[in-house]
This record gives C-alpha cells, sequence and structure tokens, in this order.
C-alpha cells in the first residue's frame, strides 16, 4: 500500500487526474449511499412497525392470560357443594379446616383447566388464614395430562401478597393481585419462575384463606412460549427491572440468551411507561431485533418484556440492492479512470521526457538533453531546462578540480586534521591522523570524536611560566597539541561542525623532558659542593680550624650565608624538575597537620629569630586529621614561612588553622611590605619576585621566584586551592586549604579527555 502511494505521488499524470477522479467517486458513493440508507430506512421502519405489532400482541396476550386465570379462580373461590361427590364448597373447606374436603373440592377444578380455553394454570396452590399451604396441586412440565403431583405444606406468611389478601383490603383494582413467584418445581430442587394469579377466599365478610393459580414463565409450555405463539415472534425475553434476564426462550432455540442494552435500560429506569424501544442484537449466529415493552401486572411494571424478529427480510433486502448499486460506481470509476489517464499522458508526456533527462544527468550523463519540439510553456522550459544542464556541467567540472586539489592538501598537510558535525560525529580524517591512530587508508576511521583514545597530559607537562602547555595529549605513544575550533558559515553564521587539529609535538616534549632532567642532575651535583662549602664555613665560623679574626669571620659568614642561599635555590630547581618530569609522586595518607608543620619551622627557627621576628603557631588541638602527602605539607610550609621570613623586616609571623564544614583552611599571616592587587595572581607563578621581577635584586637573601610556584603545584596536589591577601604595608596572609582524611581527594594529575570544539 505504501509502495503504491509513493508511486501516485510521483506521478504528475496521477495528480492530475487524482482530483477529479476522487470527486467522481465521492459522488457516486454518496449518491449510492443516500439511496441505500433512504432505502434502508423504509425497510427498518416498516419493520419497526412490524416489531409494534408484535409487542402489543405480546402485551394484549398477557392482560388476556391474567384476565382469564382471574376469573378461573374467582370461580373457584365461590365453588359451592359438590352434591354428587360429596365435596365440600371451598369457603367452607377453609372455614372449617377440612384439609381432605378442600382438595376433594379443587381436584376437579384443575383437573379440568387444562382443557379450558383461555386458561393456562400449571400450579394451584391454597393456603390458610396462618399462611401455610393446605393443597398446593402441580402439573408436570410438558404434561397436558390431567394428572399432577401434590407438593408438601410450606409457609407463606412472609410472602409479599399473604398478608394483602388475609387482611383482605381493596385497591383501585380490587382485592386480587398477581406477580411473579418462585417455587420450587415437583421433581427438581431448583426453584421455578411463575406468572402468578392471587385470589382471597371470603365466608361471608371474612377471609378465610388464599388462592393462587401459577403459570411456568419458562419452557416449551409455560407463559413465554405462549406468548411467542400468540404474538408470532421469534422468541421473548423476561427481563427483572434491573436489566437481569430472568426467561427466555432463546434458552431452548438459539442456544444463547441475549443481554439487554444499557441504554435501553436507562431509559427504562427514567420512565417505566415510555412508549416500545429497539434494540439490535445476535443470537446463535442470527441477527434480531427486539422490541420492550413493560411487563405490567395489574397496572404496575415489574418487569420487562422482550419479543423479537429475525432481521432476514431487512438484511437481505439490502445486501440484494447493494449489488447492482456498487456495480454501477465501480463501471462509472473505471470509465472515467481510463479517460482521465488518455487526457493525462498527453499532457505529461513532455514532461517525462525532461525527468528521464534530468534523472540521466543526475546519473552522470552529462551529455544528455532533453528533446521536446512542443511550442508551448513546457517546449520553452526544455530549452531553459538544456542550457542550465550546460552552465552547471561547466561550474560541477570546476568545483570538481577545485575539490580535488583541498582534498589533495589536507592529505598532504603533517599534522592531523579531524572534521566533525555539530553532534561530533567523524566527516573527514587526514592520512597523517591516520598515521596517528595506526589505521590504514582502507580502514574505517571511528565514528565519534571521543573514541579518539586523546589523554590529557598532566605529568611532565612542558613549559615555563605563562608558557606552560594546556593542551597537550597522548595519543598512543605519541604526544601531540589538539587545536579546536568551530566550522561556521561567513554569511549567516550557521555552525556546521569542528576542526581538530592535532600537532606532533612527541620529539619537543622529548627534547624539553631532557633539558628538565638535565636541569635536575646538574642541581643534584651542584648541591653536593655547596653542602661541603656550607658544612666546612659552619666549622671555621666555630672556630675548629683556629681562631678567625674580625675579617676573616666576615668573609666566611658572607660564604657561608651564599652556600645556604644557593642551596636552598637548588633544592626548589630539583623540585620544579621533579614536578615537570612527573618523578614526584603525591602519597595522600591521614595525617594531623601540626606534625608537618613542626617539621617546617625547626630549621628556620634560628633565622627567623636573627632578624628579631616573632613566630606565633595557633594550631586547635582537636583539630582533625587532614588527607595529606606528609614531605609535600612540610615543603608547603617551609617555602611560606621562609619567604614571609625574607620578606619581613619587622613585626612577626603567624601560622593559624581553621577547621571549616568542607575544609581546613591554613593561613600564613606575616607583617612585611605587603604586595599590590594586581601582582596577587603573578606571584605563583616562576621567577615572579615581588612587585617584579628586579624586586630583591639587590637582596643577601633574593630568590628566584620558585617557591611560591611550588608551593601552588603543591598544593593543587593535595585537591586543595591557595590563594593570597596582601595590600601595600599591611603586610601579607597566604592561605590555602586542605581536604579532611574522610574525604574524597581531587589529585592534580587525573586523567581527562578532551571535548569536542564548542
Amino acid at each position: 500500500m505504501q509502495w503504491l502511494l509513493r508511486m501516485l505521488r510521483s506521478r504528475l499524470r496521477y495528480q492530475i487526474i487524482g482530483p477529479f477522479l476522487l470527486l467522481t467517486i465521492i459522488v457516486a458513493v454518496v449518491g449510492t449511499v443516500v439511496v441505500f440508507s433512504q432505502m434502508t430506512t423504509s425497510l427498518q421502519e416498516r419493520f419497526d412497525n412490524q416489531m409494534a405489532s408484535v409487542a402489543r400482541t405480546a402485551n394484549d396476550a398477557l392482560v388476556s392470560q391474567e384476565q382469564a386465570n382471574l376469573q378461573f379462580l374467582r370461580e373457584v373461590a365461590f365453588a359451592q357443594r359438590n352434591v354428587s361427590t360429596g365435596a365440600p364448597g371451598v369457603a367452607e373447606a377453609f372455614a372449617t379446616s377440612n384439609t381432605q374436603g378442600l382438595k376433594d373440592a379443587l381436584d376437579p377444578y384443575f383437573r379440568v383447566s387444562v382443557n379450558r380455553s383461555g386458561v393456562s394454570l400449571d400450579r394451584l396452590i391454597a393456603f390458610d388464614h396462618n399462611g401455610r399451604t393446605i393443597s398446593d396441586f402441580e402439573r408436570a412440565p410438558g404434561s397436558f395430562s390431567p394428572d399432577y403431583n401434590i407438593h408438601p405444606p410450606i409457609d407463606l406468611s412472609g410472602a409479599w401478597f399473604t398478608q394483602r389478601i388475609l387482611n383482605g383490603p381493596n385497591d383501585s383494582r380490587g382485592d386480587k393481585y398477581a406477580g411473579l413467584l418462585q417455587f420450587k418445581a415437583t421433581d427438581t430442587e431448583t426453584e421455578t419462575l411463575y406468572f402468578a394469579t392471587i385470589a382471597p377466599v371470603r365466608q361471608g365478610n371474612s377471609v378465610v384463606g388464599g388462592l393462587i393459580g401459577a403459570i411456568r414463565v419458562d419452557g416449551a409450555d409455560g407463559m413465554l412460549s405462549t406468548l411467542k405463539a400468540r404474538s408470532q415472534s421469534a422468541g421473548i425475553t423476561l427481563y427483572s427491572q434491573t436489566g437481569e434476564m430472568l426467561a427466555s426462550t432463546f434458552s431452548i432455540s438459539g442456544g444463547k440468551l441475549p443481554a439487554m442494552e444499557a441504554t435501553v435500560l436507562h431509559a427504562f429506569a427514567a420512565n417505566s411507561d415510555m412508549p416500545n424501544l429497539f434494540s439490535t442484537e445476535t443470537v446463535g449466529g442470527r441477527e434480531y431485533q427486539f422490541a420492550y415493552i413493560p411487563f405490567a401486572i395489574r397496572g404496575t411494571s415489574v418487569g420487562i418484556l422482550a419479543p423479537a424478529l429475525a432481521r432476514d427480510y431487512v438484511i437481505d433486502t439490502g445486501n440484494t440492492s447493494l449489488i447492482p448499486m456498487g456495480a454501477a460506481v465501480v463501471l462509472l470509476v473505471l470509465l472515467l479512470s481510463g479517460v482521465g489517464i488518455l487526457i493525462a499522458n498527453r499532457i505529461t508526456a513532455p514532461i517525462s521526457e525532461l525527468v528521464h533527462a534530468a534523472e540521466a544527468i543526475t546519473a552522470g550523463d552529462f551529455n544528455r538533453r532533453a528533446h521536446i519540439t512542443s511550442k508551448n510553456e513546457i517546449g520553452t522550459l526544455a530549452n531553459s531546462f538544456n542550457t542550465m544542464t550546460g552552465h552547471l556541467t561547466s561550474l560541477f567540472g570546476q568545483v570538481q578540480s577545485e575539490s580535488s586539489q583541498r582534498a589533495a592538501i589536507v592529505e598532504s598537510i603533517a599534522d592531523g586534521i579531524i572534521v566533525c558535525d555539530v553532534e561530533g560525529r567523524i566527516t573527514l580524517i587526514n592520512h597523517a591522523t591516520r598515521r596517528f591512530l595506526g589505521i590504514g587508508d582502507d580502514e574505517p576511521p571511528p565514528i565519534w570524536f571521543n573514541d579518539i583514545p586523546l589523554m590529557k597530559l598532566t605529568d611532565g607537562v612542558p613549559g615555563f611560566g605563562t608558557q606552560r602547555a594546556h593542551d597537550l595529549f597522548s595519543l598512543g605513544e605519541r604526544i601531540v597539541r589538539a587545536t579546536a575550533n568551530s566550522v561556521v558559515a561567513s554569511s549567516n553564521g550557521e555552525r556546521f561542525g569542528s576542526v581538530c587539529v592535532l600537532q606532533d609535538m612527541t620529539a619537543e616534549v622529548a627534547v624539553d623532558r631532557a633539558k628538565t632532567n638535565f636541569i635536575g642532575t646538574i642541581s643534584h651535583e651542584l648541591r653536593t659542593p655547596l653542602t661541603v662549602i656550607r658544612g666546612n664555613s659552619d666549622l671555621l665560623m666555630r672556630g675548629l680550624a683556629g681562631p678567625l679574626d674580625d675579617d676573616q669571620k666576615v668573609f666566611v659568614d658572607s660564604i657561608r650565608q651564599h652556600a645556604s642561599n644557593m642551596t636552598s635555590l637548588i633544592s626548589n630547581v630539583i623540585v620544579i624538575a621533579g614536578l615537570d618530569s612527573g618523578s614526584l609522586s603525591t602519597d595522600l595518607e591521614s595525617v594531623e597537620l601540626n606534625r608537618p608543620v613542626d617539621d617546617a619551622v625547626w630549621p628556620l627557627q634560628s633565622l627567623i629569630k636573627a632578624k628579631g621576628l616573632n613566630l606565633k603557631i595557633d594550631l586547635p588541638k582537636d583539630l582533625p586529621q587532614v588527607l595529606v602527602d606528609f614531605d609535600q605539607v612540610r615543603m608547603i610550609m617551609h617555602q611560606l614561612l621562609d619567604n614571609a621570613r625574607r620578606y619581613t623586616s619587622a613585626g612577626g609571623i603567624v601560622v593559624r588553622a581553621t577547621a571549616l564544614p568542607e575544609h581546613v583552611l591554613v593561613e600564613v599571616e606575616d607583617t612585611g611590605r605587603g604586595i599590590s592587587p594586581d601582582m596577587h595572581e603573578q606571584v605563583f607563578q616562576r621567577f615572579i619576585r615581588g612587585d617584579g621581577a628586579s624586586e630583591g635584586i639587590n637582596s643577601s637573601e633574593r630568590g628566584i621566584g620558585l617557591g611560591l610556584a611550588i608551593c601552588k603545584q603543591l598544593v593543587e596536589r593535595q585537591g586543595g586551592t591557595i590563594w593570597i591577601k596582601s595590600a601595600p604595608g599591611q603586610g601579607s596572609t597566604f592561605c590555602f586549604t586542605l581536604c579532611y582524611a574522610n574525604a574524597t581527594p581531587r589529585p592534580e594529575n587525573s586523567k581527562t579527555f578532551l571535548a569536542a570544539a564548542a
């Protein structure tokens, strides 16, 4: 079906004839439907009238049966003594409690009722003034014999009619009653539904008992079967006022009992005296129409009676008329379709030639042209199409040549090039990228940019200061510099994707690491003689090699001080080399902060006192343990304390720690010259000292600007941050944070992937 719809939509001839053909079909179908609807409406009206007649006949038969049964009970109630049989009168037998005499009096009446015209009794019951049955005759189901069965006595004192009969009141319809009753059948313990007529038996003005004449509702000789025969309906069903099916002739002939529609039940609940209602039901595979009428007894509705007729006549007549109408519509549609296709072919033949020419050119036949000789608009279109095709063919050749040149340029570039769409899906890689990834020219590239194994290079990153590289990644055994940019249209700024350039930096990084290793090696070698010089100068100052005069002491002290400064400088260079090469590892453990602080303070105490400075350590005793590398925290504190000592001339130095909700805050405060706000970020860069590169050049304790840079990298390795609070002339406070022992560390050298360019 979908293939057919695509074909119809793809052909102009069908689009031309389609609307007219569709309009013709609609008119023909609508006309047929209108005619067929009017015909079926007429048939349905006639059938509804017939159903109404059947319903009235069934209702009249029910009323007649009720009247005949009442008349029969009236005769029985006033029956006098039978001289020939010696049976007493009915009222007399009730009054004298003559049970046998009552049975003898009722026997001939019950026997003759089977042959009496208009009277239909299956059961005759007599009950006394206490409501207990004293005579109960019942004819066997399906039997038309005068013989009957006798039921044992039962108590009817609680029945709805007993007190009404025995008390003898009269209402607007008299002192006799009728209704639906359930009694046990003669040959089974199950209850049977009866249509019963009840009349009092009087002696004088007193009620001495009551009589019940009952007809079985269900069964082959039941009341419903009688009504079915009299009304000539196909079947009759009796429902309660709540819609429950009580009995139906379809239980015998149809095999399936119909259910009442909810709309019919609601209509009767709103107005039980309303006229006939109809519904259509399928019973035993055959369709019937039901007419619903109130089942009224003594003018009161106690249920719903539903006679039914088969709808074979309506259905067969409609089907017979529908076939010729459908055939006429089909012939008309076929005729119009043939004429429409002929007309459409003449109109669309030149257009089809244009389509075939366009398809051939699309397939690569650039020499194909449309051959149309028409002098109308389509001919003009064909000439324009041929001219346009020539121009496009020439332009395509130029574009193809330029595209080949650009592709060759991209392939010849030594750097890797990766082009992605806006979703990060790779659309192009060059030969250099394939070489980096180790895939051949005939192998498919990765589908997504994230599939490329680029790992952020964190250990051994080359560069110094602001030139420190942050865009280096490891790709297999190579180290590459990744640069990503968006591809944006110059006309409207629309983003088409992104391009990433991978520059092979393996050799450069190797050279930088060799330089770092060389500096580290030289620094280690320099520290050994400096240690000897500083140790010997200390021995000389103590006079262990003999007494020194004042000038000699000045010279030796100068040697010792400069050797100490050089040793500190060399130590910082070694730390920096270890950080750059990645050889300095960070081992986190739970540590009490006072331990690394004390180790850092001890070697500096004498130097701090020598400058006349006060040192105060303010660490709470209940400070929680921190998760740090012991040696690196000791180095951080040593650098900050030594930095405060160098640049503080008077006053003191305070070390304090505060337990905050998320981390421990450590502060090193001095009373030095202070640092201007514009230098707060720069002081943590390498080779930056004081207010400028030349600050402290003439100081005897000057450094080379590596201490604070070392502190920043080491603090970040602990998962913390470092900053400064200072102003010129107000001293400086260096602050850094450390994680608690139960916190998750965030080391600096964690691996990250390169995200696609945004």
